[in-house]
């Protein structure tokens, strides 16, 4: 057993031994592999996309948003005046019709038959006035000759005044039946196009404004309707133009003029209407379609410009581009003018004619090596 023991433990003694003599030729290897990683990310070079540094006019834009609305007083919505059934619809939506066309009719025989009636009321006063008239030229004949008492002229004339008023009043109801009768028949009041039908026929209305049959609405010109902060009301002015953008078919083309900017602001939102006025000669703008609008609020003619992607930001948040010589790329601070979705305008750093980095200068160093890929156009 004791030399058992002896043999384990000049074992036990050897194994660190022999660790000891390993580590100095590990440590040295993972040294070197070190130093080639060094030398590798050194010789690096990035992958860019370049573009020139151009000169363009640029523009500083406001957008407004807003939905389409007919003109004042051109956009009506036809009530028939008086109660009953339809029993006529001659218009659908999208028919144009004309000012004073018929557009609905309401089933009229119980109003033939109050007008009827109100004729012969009139009539029967008539006759009844004449004979009126005749009793009292009678009486008064009888009266000069001293055969008729003045009562019984006095009374002859009571009876003629008594059915003059009840003339007057069957004739203001004969009036009213013919307008009773008229007001089954709905006309549109204006040039346009009937935008919504409200009812069928057969269905019955009651007479008020409150139940719509049809609307119509002149469509020539049209009014974007869009509220704005008050901040921005005070940059624009009455005939500033306006182009539309968007994708609607037919509207790409298309200008507004401001017509009227309100003088007064929503308390809650701060926000006030502008009405932009847009001829619609194809009918392309329909009511309550949303569209938006840009107006150029300043423009710089001639500005040194380059796309949104060249410029990039360090870790301060500072602004530079990088200018390419070479192989070489150079990060160069930029004070920025006018943005807009596709151009950058660059007050000082670059100037026209000068490559910058368009694309991979995320990470480049101050001073990096490149290849450049390809080059978009200014």
């Amino acid at each position: 057993m004791p030399i058992l023991t002896q043999r384990f433990s000049g074992i036990a003694f050897g194994l660190p031994l022999l660790a000891a003599l390993a580590l100095p030729a590990c440590s040295h290897k993972s040294s070197a592999d070190t130093d080639e990683d060094v030398k590798s990310s050194a010789d690096a070079v990035a992958n860019v996309t370049v573009t020139r540094v151009a000169k363009a006019d640029v523009r500083r834009t406001i957008t407004v948003s807003g939905s389409i609305a007919a003109l004042p007083n051109q956009d009506v919505r036809v009530s028939s005046l008086v109660a009953g059934r339809i029993a006529e619809l001659k218009v659908a939506e999208g028919d144009h019709v004309y000012a004073g066309e018929l557009v609905a009719r309401l089933d009229d025989p119980p109003f033939r038959d109050q007008l009827k009636q109100a004729e012969a009321a009139a009539a029967q006063a008539t006759a009844n006035l004449e004979n009126a008239k005749l009793n009292r030229a009678r009486n008064e004949t009888l009266f000069a000759r001293g055969i008729s008492a003045k009562k019984d002229l006095e009374d002859a004339r009571t009876q003629e005044r008594v059915a003059q008023a009840t003339l007057q009043q069957a004739e203001a109801a004969l009036s009213l039946a013919k307008l009773q009768l008229a007001r089954t028949e709905m006309h549109s009041p204006l040039d346009g196009t009937v935008v919504k039908r409200f009812v069928s026929m057969g269905e019955q209305v009651d007479g008020t404004a409150a139940q719509p049959v049809v609307e119509v609405a002149h469509l020539a010109e049209v009014e974007l309707l869009a509220n704005l902060p008050a901040p921005t009301l005070s940059r624009l002015h009455v005939g500033q133009v306006l182009s539309l953008i968007g994708d609607a078919p037919g509207t790409a083309d298309l200008q507004g003029r401001i017509v009227a900017i309100s003088q007064a602001v929503d308390p809650v939102s701060n926000a006030g209407l502008v009405r932009i006025r847009i001829a619609n000669p194809n009918g392309s703008l329909r009511l309550g379609m949303f569209v938006t609008a840009q107006a150029a609020i300043e423009t710089h003619t001639g500005a040194t410009v380059v796309p949104p992607q060249a410029v990039y930001l360090d870790e301060a948040g500072h602004r530079h581009v990088y200018r390419v010589e070479g192989d070489t790329a150079t990060a160069v601070a930029v004070q920025i003018g006018i943005e807009t979705p596709s151009q950058v305008e660059l007050l000082s750093g670059a100037k026209p004619g000068d490559t910058v980095v368009l694309t991979g200068g995320y990470g480049l160093a101050d001073k990096a090596k490149v290849r450049v890929q390809g080059e978009a156009k200014p």
